[in-house]
């Protein structure tokens, strides 16, 4: 027995210890997500903010790197030389070294674009946050939505087989034709694949949203939330004059025609020739030398015409680009305001009766058809227009909570 023991002890603990590391990366949790716990995770985990910030850190490294002097040029000579008088040969070494100070003026120019380059970095996160905050948002909101379509799938298919049970029931001792039996097993039929399709197409949006966060949820993750709308629409004036000019997109392309001027006068200045500082020690045939210098690399053969006029032109292309950016900007801002209208508009109708009298029709309905008072082709009339107002009215829910979070990133944030 002890011998046993000591066989399957290694063993067991081998295969506890490979367990071990495996449990803790499992992502746990018994509290549903909200919807700030999501975005929280997606600025902290989403792969294309990572690389946003990580361009910004790069760029700043590099306009601190270009602010470093050029390396000094240090040379050692070393020979004999034959005097004029005498016939001794004498040793002559020479030891020099220079330094290149670069023009002051376009270096100030450039380090400043540099700079300014570095703050469009940082509006670009900013918008990447952003965009990562109206992502999050959308898949939140599709999930929620299928979720809800998916319940109302299998109530309809739960009531139809009720019905359906009744009159097979009721056909067998030929109280009704068997006809209606056949349509009711086809309309069951299609509420069933209904409901599969809906599971299908909530498990790929669950899957969506998990893998736009890296994978960072368990796999059968539940979300806290509901699909509501308050039906307040923000002014359009409002949102255009005090939001849409502070939109990050906006801010970076500010920055980078900020950054083409400061470039252009870097070039208009460039044809200032870099001084030159050198100092030299030298063993001659006459003696010890010791010489310092002061001088300018000549602007001969690049006198910057040519950067002058691409700097110029890229100057020009910053600012079509942020014209048109603008121009974007605001038809987005436009479109999705619209949408919202209109949004509020079909919200209103179905909260306002139309959910009442559709849930009383079909109330109506189902005891009529129990009581033949109508026929089975007029009972299934009414359960789809119920099922379909049902829909139509959580569709409207979802593109409301859509186009308001798209609106949000239209504008630049500040409404959410």
């Amino acid at each position: 027995m002890r011998t046993s023991f000591r066989m399957v002890a290694p063993t067991v603990l081998a295969i506890l210890s490979l367990q071990g590391p495996v449990a803790a990366q499992t992502p746990t949790r018994s509290e549903p997500y909200t919807l700030n716990d999501l975005i929280s995770m997606a600025r902290e985990r989403n792969p294309d903010l990572l690389a946003l910030r990580a361009e910004r850190a790069s760029m700043d490294a590099g306009r601190r790197d270009s602010g470093r002097f050029h390396n000094p040029e240090l040379e050692f000579v070393t020979g004999e030389g034959d005097p004029f008088e005498g016939t001794d040969k004498k040793t002559l070494r020479e030891f020099s070294v220079s330094q290149t100070i670069n023009n002051p003026i376009s270096r100030h120019f450039r380090q400043g674009a540099l700079s300014t380059l570095v703050g469009a970095a940082d509006e670009g996160v900013r918008f990447g946050a952003l965009d990562v905050d109206s992502e999050v948002r959308l898949r939140f909101f599709g999930v929620l939505f299928l979720q809800e379509r998916l319940r109302l799938a299998r109530l309809n298919e739960e009531a139809l087989d009720e019905v359906r049970s009744l009159i097979e029931t009721r056909a067998r001792v030929g109280e009704v034709n068997e006809l209606e039996a056949i349509r009711l097993r086809v309309e069951h039929m299609r509420a069933l694949n209904e409901v599969t399709a809906t599971e299908l197409e909530l498990s790929q949006v669950r899957q969506h949203l998990n893998t736009y966060l890296g994978n960072s949820l368990p796999e059968a993750y539940e979300l806290d939330g509901e699909l509501t709308s308050d039906l307040i629409v923000p002014g359009f004036d409002e949102l255009k004059e005090n939001l849409l000019p502070q939109h990050p997109l906006l801010g970076q392309a500010s920055m980078r025609r900020e950054a083409a001027r400061q470039n252009l006068k870097a070039a208009q200045y460039q044809w200032i020739p870099d001084p030159v500082v050198s100092a030299t020690s030298a063993k001659e045939i006459d003696g010890e030398i010791f010489k310092w210098g002061f001088g300018f690399e000549l602007p001969l053969w690049n006198q910057s015409r040519a950067a002058v006029e691409r700097e110029r032109q890229t100057l020009r292309q910053t600012q079509h680009q942020e014209e048109g950016l603008l121009l974007e900007l605001e038809a987005q801002l436009l479109i999705h305001h619209n949408h919202l209208l209109v949004g509020r508009q079909t919200l209103q109708l179905f909260q306002e009766g139309l959910l009442e009298e559709a849930e009383m029709s079909m109330e109506i309905a189902e005891t009529s058809y129990r009581e033949g008072e109508i026929s089975l082709v007029e009972y299934l009339d009414a359960r789809r227009t119920f099922q379909s107002i049902q829909l139509e009215y959580q569709q409207a829910l979802y593109d409301w909570n859509r186009e308001l979070a798209e609106l949000n990133r239209a504008v630049g944030g500040g409404i959410l």
